[in-house]
């Protein structure tokens, strides 16, 4: 009988041995999880802070790029004018000289 005593605890202490290198092996690999969801968490946020800035900026660019369109169009109005300007006052007969 305690022949049976001693097995039986030296297989549960085997177990317990066995089940607390389990358990350690899991707190481990959960807490390597926990960290690495953290730095992707981290990253995720620093991107989304990059995204943000960078469609500010893409809609200042929209509108600085609106802007100039809208000048480039003044400009040819303007080139347009003055070469019809330039035009009439070619073909208008000049004042003679000789008077």
């Amino acid at each position: 009988m305690r022949r049976w005593i001693i097995i039986t605890i030296a297989v549960l202490g085997v177990l317990v041995v066995v089940l607390g290198v389990a358990l350690a092996t899991v707190g481990t690999k959960y807490d390597q999880e926990q960290i690495e969801r953290t730095d992707i968490q981290r990253d995720n946020d620093d991107l989304q802070g990059e995204v943000d800035t960078l469609t500010g900026e893409r809609d200042t660019l929209k509108q600085q790029i609106e802007e100039n369109k809208k000048t480039v169009e003044q400009l040819k109005g303007e080139l347009e004018r003055n070469r019809n300007q330039a035009s009439a006052q070619a073909s208008a007969p000049a004042p003679s000289a000789a008077r």
